[in-house]
């Protein structure tokens, strides 16, 4: 008995982290696009600015400053970008880290009994970036998005 019990924790530990930060097979989800443009203050487009959410691939901003994102999420109306500058000057200047919610809507709807939720799509989506100032002591990472 006491052979059988060990046998059902570990196996049960075992489970246990096995599915600790993967997906779960049967996890509804949704797909996302969303198209763009990162500016300065003053309007000029941004090169070379890293897009990106959770632990999705990231993109970059063209010369014309403009973008375009496809994530995976779970279902939701809004996805959380995040832009960066990690290039210092050689985009024209060094911008302050920021992350955006971003309202997306149905694209193409998803399976009723399925997982797969429905494609989603923001378009016209417009970022601007603060120029860092040299004196500006850097912000912690609070995980906090900026208003």
């Amino acid at each position: 008995m006491k052979t059988f019990i060990r046998i059902f924790i570990m196996a049960a530990i075992s489970a246990a982290f096995s599915s600790c930060n993967k997906e779960q097979e049967g996890d509804p989800y949704m797909l996302f696009e969303v198209h763009g443009k990162v500016i300065d203050g003053e309007g000029n487009p941004i090169e070379g600015i890293h897009v990106y959410s959770g632990i999705s691939e990231v993109q970059k901003t063209n010369k014309n400053g403009n973008f375009v994102f496809y994530g995976r999420s779970v279902p939701t109306t809004y996805v959380i970008l995040t832009f960066e500058d990690k290039d210092g000057g050689d985009n024209g200047g060094e911008f302050v880290k920021t992350s955006m919610d971003i309202l997306v809507h149905e694209k193409t709807p998803g399976s009723e009994a399925g997982n797969f939720k429905g494609t989603y799509f923001a378009g016209d989506v417009e970022v601007i970036m603060l120029a860092k100032e040299e004196n500006m002591a850097p912000l912690p990472d609070s995980g906090l998005i900026p208003l």
